[in-house]
């Protein structure tokens, strides 16, 4: 290259050309994990080559089961129900009360005219419906004066009790006899009787005063079992009240 005179010449300069620059590329790493017979694909995004550690699936944890219950529980369950359903009558649950709840929790003849408490005698029959229809009354009051007055239930079906019967001059049913604590009679009610009737003269014995309600009387059933009832021969037990 020709120099003019008179002008310094130029230096010489080398133009470098930098390096490319390159980022690094991210590549993705397919990992596999396999537990029991299920397998489990993850994707995992690494950079570089950096080692990328295996990962397991994640599995639920085990729900818990309710304990059941053995042949031990079930059984006592069992007879705790049996229990229950002996008590609802006698504790005035369950069923309505009839004649045979009354002849149930009915004290035996010889022994409640001498244990030292007054004593309330019915004569009745199965077949009455004057008796069927007092015995809601009966039973609660029973329940009320319990441990305080005997209650005795005689069912003239029954010919055992005839001589009490003829005794007491029983014609209707119901007939109820009111006995004081040495067992002598001091009073009588006949047939369907107001609830008052009896609730007063049941206070009465309980607390050792005059009866207020003699010789009352009401609706009564005949003595004698209607047509088509007639009472069958029956064999006496040793608890027979009835």
């Amino acid at each position: 290259m020709a120099v003019h005179a008179g002008i310094a010449p130029l230096p010489r300069f080398r133009l470098a050309v930098a390096p490319t620059f390159r980022p690094k590329q991210s590549r993705s790493l397919v990992v596999r994990a396999e537990q029991s017979n299920q397998t489990t694909t993850q994707e995992v995004k690494a950079e570089g080559a950096s080692p990328v550690a295996s990962t397991s699936g994640v599995v639920p944890p085990p729900v818990a089961q309710a304990p059941q219950k053995g042949n031990a529980g079930l059984a006592a369950g069992a007879v705790a129900a049996a229990v229950l359903l002996f008590a609802l009558p006698r504790l005035g649950g369950g069923a309505a009360p009839t004649l045979a709840s009354l002849e149930q929790m009915s004290t035996p003849l010889d022994v409640a005219l001498v244990n030292g408490k007054p004593t309330l005698v019915e004569f009745y029959a199965n077949w009455c419906e004057v008796c069927r229809e007092l015995v809601p009354d009966e039973f609660e009051l029973e329940k009320r004066y319990q441990g305080k007055v005997n209650f005795v239930m005689l069912n003239i079906e029954n010919s055992k009790w005839a001589p009490e019967a003829a005794e007491f001059g029983v014609r209707g049913i119901p007939h109820f006899v009111f006995f004081d604590k040495t067992g002598e009679p001091l009073a009588a009610a006949v047939g369907r009787v107001p609830r008052q009737v009896l609730e007063g003269n049941l206070e009465a014995l309980a607390s050792d005063a005059p009866l207020p309600y003699a010789g009352a009387q009401g609706r009564t059933s005949s003595s004698a079992p209607p047509p088509g009832e007639m009472a069958g021969p029956r064999q006496t037990m040793p608890r027979d009240h009835a």
